[in-house]
């Protein structure tokens, strides 16, 4: 398994204690990329892409890492009102779809994805027409199914439990992107965690420079400027604008 973007490149930085370990680990992400009850194929090719939440307990399944803070946009519930078609008919996928999404599951029973995604679209027929709801419902099956598989996996002891933290939100971030693949398809996926992943990687690359004993300020500083060619400007604003 390959460290995440970001992480690879900066080889000397971590010891061979840390590779041997996280080589034991990635056996668990292979179980996840095995997860036996996706929804049959990709299914996204030509269309905008999703992801998915539980339903009637929280409003999502998804740990933050240590040094992520709320947005205190999200204060707000997000509302079936909010979702918009293109020009073309199609749905829409801004940047609170995740939030409308997490919202309707946090106010309605845990039910099959399938179940789920019919009341969705009753409730959308109000917001939306063809073909853009029946894109929301696809996209809310695939969210809800990604959301179950996701909470079975983190039901499930870790194996390594004194694994040090940062290889720990390594593993983390891998399992949770190899099941977005898995259940909502490459396109869905790129749409409504695309940017998010690549901000986790730049942070947690950056976590394990920063962590590095016996390094010179000179040679931090190097590691971390190499770091940042490595990425957008918009992911290490966003990584900034999350620390603070």
């Amino acid at each position: 398994m390959s460290l995440p973007n970001g992480i690879g490149p900066c080889a000397h930085v971590m010891n061979k204690t840390f590779v041997a370990t996280l080589s034991a680990l990635s056996l668990l992400v292979v179980a996840v990329l095995m997860w036996p009850d996706s929804p049959s194929g990709d299914g996204t090719s030509g269309r905008l892409a999703g992801t998915a939440t539980s339903g009637g307990i929280a409003p999502s399944t998804e740990n933050r890492f240590p040094w992520e803070t709320s947005d205190p946009a999200a204060a707000t519930p997000a509302t079936l009102d909010q979702l918009r078609a293109q020009p073309d008919g199609r749905l829409i996928l801004a940047g609170n779809t995740r939030d409308v999404l997490d919202t309707f599951l946090s106010e309605h029973p845990r039910a099959a994805p399938e179940v789920i995604a019919a009341q969705f679209k009753e409730a959308a027929q109000a917001h939306l027409s063809e073909p853009a709801l029946a894109e929301a419902a696809d996209l809310m099956t695939r969210y809800a199914a990604y959301q179950d598989a996701l909470r079975a996996t983190q039901a499930q002891p870790m194996p390594a439990p004194n694994v040090e933290p940062g290889l720990a939100a390594i593993l983390q971030l891998q399992q949770a992107s190899a099941l977005r693949e898995q259940f909502l398809g490459s396109e869905f996926k790129e749409a409504l965690y695309g940017q998010e992943e690549q901000v986790q990687r730049y942070q947690l690359a950056r976590q394990q420079i920063l962590s590095v004993q016996g390094w010179s300020a000179q040679q931090r500083n190097e590691e971390l400027a190499a770091l940042e060619r490595e990425y957008p400007r918009s992911v290490i604003d966003a990584a900034g604008r999350s620390a603070r």
